[in-house]
C-alpha cells in the first residue's frame, strides 16, 4: 500500500528546516545511496536519487518553497503532495516520489504567470527609477558642493576683488603659464639641439681616435715587419759569413797537410 508523504518527509527534515538542513540531507542521502551499502538495485537506486534531486530542487529554491508550503496549508495535501512507494520493507528510505498538483485551467495558469512578470517587471523598473533618481540627487549635490568649495577658494584666494578683476587676473595667470610653457618649449628645444651638437662632435671624435688608432697600428705593424725582415736579414747575412769561415778554414787545413806532405817527401 502507498504510504502518502511529504517532501519534507522524503528528505527526514522538518517544515521549518534551513537551506542548510536541505543541502546537508540532499549531501547524506546521495552518500547513502551511492555507497552501495544498500542492498538495492541499480535501478531503484537511480530512481530513489531523482526523487530526491527532485525534492531538493523544490525546497532550496525559496520561491518554489513558498508555494509548495502554500500549497501544503490550503489542503491537506490535496494541492501538493508526496507519494513514497518504498522498494523493499527494510530500507527506511523512501524510493520514489511523485508530485501531484492541483487541478488549474491553462488559461488561469498563464494568466498567473504574466501577472507575475508583469508585478516583477513594475518592481524592476521602480528600483531602477529609483536608483537613478538617487544618483541623480547625489550628483547634482556633489556638483553644488565642489562649486561652493572652488567659490571658497577662489574668495580666500584673490580675497575681496570683484569678478572682473578676478577675471583679469586669471587671464594674466593664464598668459603667464603659456609664457613660461613657451619659454619651457624653447629651452627644451635648445638643450634638445644642443645635445644634438655634442652626439656629432662625439662621433666626430670617435670616429678621430678611431683612424688614429688605426694608423698607430698600421705603423706598428710597418715597424714590426721592418724589423722582421732586417732580422731576418741579418741572421742570413751571418749563415753566410759562417759558411765562408767555415769554408776558408777547410781551404787552409787542407793547404796545412799539402805542406806537411810536401816536406815529408823532400
Amino acid at each position: 500500500m502507498k504510504a502518502r508523504t511529504t517532501l519534507y518527509d522524503l528528505l527526514g527534515l522538518a517544515p521549518t528546516a534551513s537551506e542548510a538542513d536541505i543541502q546537508a540531507a540532499h549531501l547524506r542521502l546521495t552518500r547513502h545511496y551511492q555507497s552501495g551499502n544498500h542492498g538495492l538495485q541499480p535501478v531503484d537506486v537511480d530512481n530513489k536519487l531523482k526523487a530526491i534531486r527532485e525534492a531538493v530542487w523544490i525546497l532550496a529554491d525559496p520561491g518554489r518553497r513558498a508555494a509548495y508550503d502554500a500549497g501544503l496549508a490550503r489542503s491537506q495535501p490535496a494541492v501538493a503532495e508526496a507519494v513514497v512507494e518504498p522498494l523493499l520493507a527494510k530500507d527506511p528510505l523512501p524510493l520514489q516520489v511523485e508530485i501531484k498538483a492541483a487541478k488549474r485551467s491553462p488559461l488561469r495558469i498563464m494568466l498567473g504567470v504574466i501577472g507575475t512578470l508583469m508585478i516583477i517587471g513594475m518592481l524592476i523598473q521602480i528600483f531602477f527609477s529609483v536608483f537613478a533618481f538617487r544618483r541623480v540627487t547625489s550628483g547634482d549635490a556633489a556638483t553644488e558642493a565642489q562649486q561652493k568649495v572652488i567659490a571658497a577658494e577662489r574668495r580666500q584666494m584673490y580675497g575681496d576683488l570683484s569678478e572682473q578683476e578676478i577675471a583679469e587676473q586669471e587671464a594674466t595667470e593664464r598668459r603667464q603659464r603659456a609664457e613660461s610653457a613657451r619659454r619651457y618649449e624653447e629651452q627644451r628645444a635648445e638643450y634638445a639641439r644642443k645635445e644634438e651638437e655634442r652626439q656629432r662632435e662625439r662621433a666626430l671624435q670617435e670616429r678621430g681616435y678611431y683612424a688614429d688608432r688605426v694608423s698607430s697600428e698600421l705603423q706598428q705593424a710597418e715597424e714590426s715587419a721592418r724589423r722582421k725582415a732586417e732580422y731576418e736579414q741579418r741572421q742570413k747575412e751571418e749563415k753566410e759569413h759562417n759558411a765562408e769561415a767555415e769554408e776558408q778554414r777547410r781551404v787552409q787545413e787542407r793547404l796545412a797537410r799539402e805542406r806537411a806532405r810536401l816536406q815529408l817527401n823532400n
